[in-house]
C-alpha cells in the first residue's frame, strides 16, 4: 500500500515539475525582425541559467549588444541596447517558443515608440 501511494504521488507530482521548467534556449540563434517595414537580422548567443535568466550577446551589422532576459515556461523575453540613426534605444523582445528550435513574437523599441515582429531559429547549441 505504501509503495502504491509513493507511485501515485510521483505520477501526480512529476508533470507539475516538468510544466514549470523553463525551455532551454542556450545556444546561437538567427533573429529576423521587422519594424515599420524595415528588416534587421541579428545573431544572438544565449546563455541560460538554471532559473531561466538569460545573458549573452546579439550581433547586428551596427555592432554587438549585451542582452539580458528571462525564460518562463515557453515565454522567452529579452532586451538589448541598440543605436539607430545616432539615437540610443532599448529593443525588447517578447516571444513564445513555437518548437524547441523556433521562437516568434513582438518587439518594442523605446524611446522610438515603435513596434514590430520577430522570428528566431536555433542554429547551434
Amino acid at each position: 500500500m505504501k509503495r502504491l501511494f509513493s507511485i501515485a504521488a510521483l505520477v501526480c507530482v512529476s508533470p507539475l515539475a516538468f510544466a514549470q521548467a523553463p525551455a532551454d534556449v542556450s545556444g546561437t540563434w538567427t533573429t529576423q525582425t521587422e519594424v515599420q517595414g524595415i528588416a534587421v537580422n541579428e545573431t544572438c548567443h544565449f546563455t541560460e541559467a538554471a532559473d531561466g535568466a538569460l545573458s549573452g550577446i546579439c550581433e547586428t551589422s551596427a555592432g554587438k549588444y549585451k542582452l539580458t532576459g528571462k525564460v518562463t515556461g515557453t515565454s522567452v523575453n529579452f532586451s538589448h541596447p541598440a543605436n539607430y540613426q545616432q539615437e540610443d534605444m532599448t529593443v525588447s523582445f517578447f516571444g513564445k517558443l513555437d518548437e524547441p528550435t523556433s521562437v516568434s513574437g513582438s518587439i518594442d523599441m523605446q524611446p522610438l515608440n515603435a513596434g514590430g515582429t520577430f522570428a528566431m531559429k536555433k542554429i547551434s547549441k
